[in-house]
Formats: structure tokens, C-alpha cells, sequence
């Protein structure tokens, strides 16, 4: 059974500057047991902000850029050098502070390659059904309970592929390419953020395993953990401890 965890910060800022030096650390220590690691990130202004900060800690971590396998859990399907593309964002951010090899970079297939969502997500399951499992998820708790590209309102649906195609999310682009929560279930670890008032319902809700919320469903293979800023934070119970 997954261990679930959460981490509770005073400010958005404490989540942001934390989550980086935790994500760099446990990749670290990945590294140095087996001598290789693979992330797969999420996009967004909060995973951006995260990404910046682990850029500014990269120098002086012990991690080997070369050693890293880059992977998304969800991304829009639109041209490659769109610059609202998560992976275009998230390279632009790690490249100038870690080698990476581009060998082991696997962005999610874009409409410069694929004819349509279904296509990609085919491409890109069957890449993930050969490398898996990731070591690492990131993910964000959405306000409308989303996770990566998994909408309460796909919850019905089967998606028992690694990843799928979407056609119905939010403007201004409907077409995206996301992991099911097969896929993300397939990585070891899971990290899901959570930040702003605006999604204590949301945590809430996830918390007491309301079967609406896709978060609902995450267990991952080893642990599950949630890191939250107070205002996301302030519905949930809270234990403390004296010791």
C-alpha cells in the first residue's frame, strides 16, 4: 500500500522554494542508487515557478544532467515550438543550468508530428510502456479538482491507456495530450502540489475520497505525496505534534 504524505508550508513562496530542493535532493539520491532518473513534469505558472528555483539550485546539487530522463504528464497539442508547449517551457528553464542529454528528453508528440490527440497519446504510451516506471511524478492540484490533463468530467471514461488524447479541455486550447491515471499510477512516486484558497475544496474533497475527484485514484506504486501551501491547506485536518 502507497504511503501518503503531506507537507504543509506557510506561503506559496516556502512551497515553491521547498519543492525544488526536495525534487532535486530525491533525484540525487535516485541517481546514486541506480545511477539514472526520470521526472515527469507538469506545466503551469506554479510548476514553472518550481522549475526556476531548481535551476537556481542546480549548481550547487550533486546531480548529473546527463543522467536524467525528462518526462510530461500533460501538454497541449499544438506546434512544437509553441511557446505555450509545458515542454518548451520547462526546457528553456532546466537546459542553461543542467547538461541534459537530448537522447533522454521525451517530450509528448505535438501536432507538428501527429494528425490528432489520439495519434500522439498512442506514440507516447507505447514510449512510456518501454521506459516505465518513471520515478517521479509531479503533478498540481487544479481548482477544478484536475490533475495533469484528467478533468473530473473524464472520470467516466475509459482511459485505460498510459496516456490519451483530449479534445474537450479548457480554451484556449481544447486539444491536449495528458497521462490516465493508469499512466500516472505507473510512476513510483507521486508529488502533488496544491496551492491558493481556491483549491482547499478541492483537497478537501480528494482527502475524504470523493470518487468525483481524479485525484481520488492516485496511488502510485511506492508513495503518494502532497504538498500544500497553508491557504490550500486550511480545510484539512491538522495534528500537531509536540515531540
Amino acid at each position: 500500500m502507497p504511503v501518503h504524505r503531506l507537507l504543509r508550508f506557510e506561503d506559496r513562496a516556502s512551497l515553491v522554494a521547498e519543492t525544488a530542493t526536495r525534487l532535486l535532493e530525491a533525484m540525487r539520491l535516485r541517481q546514486s542508487l541506480t545511477g539514472s532518473v526520470s521526472l515527469c513534469l507538469t506545466g503551469g505558472e506554479l510548476a514553472n515557478a518550481i522549475l526556476d528555483q531548481m535551476a537556481a539550485q542546480a549548481p550547487s546539487c550533486e546531480l548529473h544532467g546527463d543522467a536524467i530522463h525528462l518526462w510530461w504528464n500533460w501538454d497541449y497539442f499544438i506546434a512544437t515550438d509553441n511557446p505555450e508547449r509545458n515542454s518548451l517551457q520547462a526546457l528553456s528553464r532546466l537546459a542553461g543550468a543542467l547538461t541534459l542529454d537530448p537522447a533522454k528528453i521525451h517530450p509528448i508528440p505535438s501536432s507538428s508530428v501527429c494528425a490528432d490527440p489520439e495519434t500522439a497519446a498512442a506514440q507516447y504510451a507505447q514510449e512510456l510502456r518501454d521506459a516505465a516506471p518513471i520515478d517521479l511524478c509531479l503533478l498540481e492540484l487544479g481548482p477544478e479538482g484536475q490533475v495533469a490533463g484528467v478533468y473530473p468530467h473524464h472520470i467516466e471514461r475509459p482511459l485505460m491507456a498510459l496516456a490519451a488524447g483530449i479534445i474537450d479541455g479548457p480554451p484556449p486550447h481544447e486539444q491536449m495530450v495528458s497521462l490516465t491515471r493508469v499512466g500516472l499510477n505507473s510512476c513510483r512516486e507521486i508529488w502533488i502540489m496544491a496551492s491558493g484558497a481556491e483549491v482547499a475544496p478541492r483537497i478537501l474533497q480528494v482527502w475524504e475520497h470523493d470518487p468525483a475527484m481524479p485525484a481520488s485514484y492516485l496511488v502510485g506504486t511506492d508513495s503518494i505525496l502532497w504538498l500544500a501551501d497553508t491557504p490550500a491547506a486550511e480545510l484539512l485536518p491538522f495534528h500537531h505534534c509536540t515531540l
